[in-house]
């Protein structure tokens, strides 16, 4: 899947979301009524929310548009503005099916249930919808934003002069979520908390379902909550402990792994795989970065990982190719020229049809930033429902911010504040980036700034422009572990099938 950031997009629609709205909620079945009751979700607040169902039988048309199965066995949350205007549909599945939100026009900039943010001084940030209704139920204001990570800016001015109690999923994404979006207030909201559950306890849903005096005890964990932050602004360790201890844990049963590469050895190496943080991979000219990683790229996609390859470099045209040209077994210049058949083609892109799905090609020009960046693969994330693994071709090329004054840096300032801030979004969105940079570490240092930021560090030593061309397919590569944070440093030892456009590794 490509997307073109010099091309503005507008969400353009002819449904009319209210009657669409009304259409759900007289389609309750008793399937839907289950679902509803098992979550704890009283009949006065499936009114009042007017929440819907679609069991996906039956096309409904409007305007002469089909939604068809798009909502199929679907539980329907319509999401309304502050004046009470219906702006989207939210669907989220009763059997299980990925992902299990759907937002039929993906609307930014909306909260779920913001009507209340109009009397309230305090409002519960929660995770998702059916956090709202469970508090909502409790008389307690609570807003979400429709899709899971996806809180920015916007919403965080809607809080402004607002006490928050940030109260998301009890695990490490929601941690990290918590943290992020605590900082994000800072500058608007009058005071915000972080909100720890109860061990076992998912999340403020589960936690009404399940805890004894909910209200009560919800209502004093609050209070416990301000106390113990206004009393102890900074905490000693001891409150992490369990925290680490649960995190310890899970890597002692094998329950953390890292997303694998395609390369064992390698992922051996990273311990399972890509983690969250920085990966630099380094090599001169023409030594295959691009088709290492695209490799990669189509390995992590085909298993069902996220992936958003960003190129200020090469088109996704010419990403595609490459692809195309691994899968078929022959040289990318082959398809980039046309002088492949359009029968091998065809059958490879059969083969490709499954990686694009979850992949995301990010064609940039001179003038697209890193923040632009960053905001699409926030919006990203959101619609695939998990933080993707992010791959950067490559970080040179990456443009100095507009719309102000040009910063006064030199080129490896510049490239250390790049390489901090992708740290950073990888700290805060628990996903791998890779990046790749032109530089033959040794002969060619990098930047101390950047060296530093980096987590781990590859240098891909193959053939380069400079070198005389193999007389035979397939020639030597390595990959250097040059730096591994948390690590051994190892080489990987590989092989570049020119006439097949791909890595081996040797054993």
């Amino acid at each position: 899947m490509s997307m073109s950031l010099n091309k503005p997009t507008a969400a353009k629609s002819s449904y009319d979301l209210e009657q669409l709205a009304n259409h759900y909620h007289k389609q309750l079945r008793e399937e839907a009524l289950f679902y509803l009751q098992r979550r704890g979700i009283e009949p006065e607040t499936v009114e009042k929310y007017r929440i819907g169902f679609e069991p996906g039988r039956i096309g409904f048309y409007v305007a002469s548009d089909k939604l068809g199965d798009f909502f199929e066995n679907r539980i329907i949350l319509p999401i309304e503005n502050a004046e009470g205007t219906v702006v989207d549909l939210i669907g989220r599945s009763i059997d299980n099916r990925e992902p299990k939100y759907k937002s039929l026009l993906g609307v930014e900039d909306y909260m779920f249930n913001e009507e209340v943010l109009e009397d309230a001084d305090d409002v519960v940030l929660v995770s998702g919808v059916f956090d709202v209704l469970s508090l909502s139920q409790a008389r307690l204001p609570a807003v979400c934003v429709p899709v899971w990570m996806m809180f920015k800016e916007s919403h965080a001015e809607k809080l402004k002069d607002k006490r928050v109690f940030i109260c998301l999923g009890n695990d490490e994404l929601g941690r990290r979520e918590s943290v992020r979006i605590q900082t994000m207030l800072q500058s608007t909201a009058k005071q915000s908390f972080i909100v720890n559950l109860p061990e076992s306890i998912r999340d403020a849903n589960d936690f009404f379902s399940r805890v004894k005096n909910p209200v009560e005890t919800f209502t004093q964990m609050l209070g416990d909550t301000m106390e113990e932050s206004l009393l102890l602004p900074i905490a000693p360790d001891v409150k992490n402990i369990t925290v680490y201890t649960e995190e310890y844990m899970k890597r002692h049963r094998g329950q953390v792994s890292g997303v694998a590469t395609g390369f064992q050895r390698l992922d051996d190496v990273l311990f399972g795989g890509l983690h969250s943080g920085l990966y630099l991979l380094a090599g001169c000219a023409s030594s295959g970065k691009t088709m290492l990683m695209k490799q990669m790229a189509d390995h992590i996609a085909l298993g069902g990982t996220p992936v958003v390859y960003v190129s200020w470099d090469m088109t996704a045209f010419e990403l595609w190719a490459r692809s195309i040209a691994r899968l078929i077994g022959t040289e990318p210049q082959k398809v980039l020229g046309g002088t492949v058949s359009p029968d091998e083609v065809n059958e490879a892109n059969k083969q490709y049809i499954p990686i694009s799905k979850m992949q995301w090609t990010l064609e940039c020009s001179p003038d697209t930033t890193m923040e632009r960046v960053l905001n699409s693969i926030e919006r990203i994330a959101g619609i695939a429902g998990k933080t993707p693994v992010v791959f950067i071709d490559h970080l040179n090329r990456i443009p100095l911010a507009l719309g102000g004054p040009v910063p006064r840096v030199t080129p490896a300032e510049y490239q250390t504040s790049l390489a901090y801030a992708l740290k950073q979004w990888s700290r805060e969105w628990g996903g791998p980036v890779v990046a790749a940079i032109p530089s033959d570490i040794g002969e060619e240092r990098l930047p101390e700034g950047v060296e530093a930021s980096a987590d781990v560090m590859l240098l891909l030593k193959s053939q380069c422009a400079s070198e005389p061309p193999a007389k035979v397919e397939g020639h030597p590569a390595a990959l250097h572990l040059m730096k591994h944070r948390n690590g051994p440093l190892a080489t990987v030892p590989l092989r570049f099938l020119d006439g097949k456009a791909r890595f081996d590794e040797l054993h």
